[in-house]
């Protein structure tokens, strides 16, 4: 595993932060994803981690209404429903390039986590075929760029603590340099 991070970019170790940061599935892992992707989030104390990890919840996991729903479907669907007819276009992009998710984690196509993992995984690839460059630039322009600023957006409106705030902001970052690398 660690002869595949040698062989990423800065740019595609930080879409898979940024992916660790969104699966996070407890406080632990939650407060461990976000110190390694911002080095300065050391000082929070306990009090305060509690209130990240209340607002992780509240935009990304529920219960209720998501405040900023990590599903792709959420925002092209017209009913907003998760794992519509745009997952199961994705499902069929990526089986096209013979790729399928680990199902492991029971988390739907289009979770906000797979889609910057495939972005990255397009990106290694890319780097040394004609085929997944094609691909690479199909899937941000017609997919990524399609929902995920506005997706960042709900997050900077709705997000109650400054760790959550800069998370959409590094994504936002993120995401510009991703258009530059598909628009070269």
């Amino acid at each position: 595993m660690d002869s595949i991070y040698k062989a990423l970019t800065e740019f595609e170790s930080s879409g898979l932060l940024l992916r660790d940061f969104f699966i996070a599935s407890d406080s632990r892992s939650l407060k461990s994803a976000y110190l390694v992707l911002n080095q300065a989030a050391s000082a929070l104390t306990e009090e305060e981690w509690l209130a990240v990890e209340y607002d992780f919840n509240a935009l990304f996991v529920g219960p209720g209404k998501l405040k900023a729903a990590p599903y792709a479907s959420v925002y092209l669907e017209e009913a907003g429903l998760v794992m519509g007819k745009t997952t199961l276009s994705l499902r069929e992009f990526m089986e096209q390039l013979g790729l399928s998710l680990n199902k492991e984690n029971n988390i739907p196509d289009d979770h906000i986590s797979c889609v910057l993992e495939l972005a990255v995984l397009l990106s290694v690839n890319a780097r040394q075929s004609a085929e997944y460059t094609e691909a690479f630039i199909h899937y941000v322009n017609e997919y990524v760029l399609s929902w995920v600023p506005v997706y960042c957006e709900k997050i900077k409106i709705n997000a109650q603590t400054a760790p959550l705030r800069h998370v959409a902001e590094t994504l936002s970052d993120w995401l510009d340099e991703l258009k530059t690398r598909v628009s070269i």
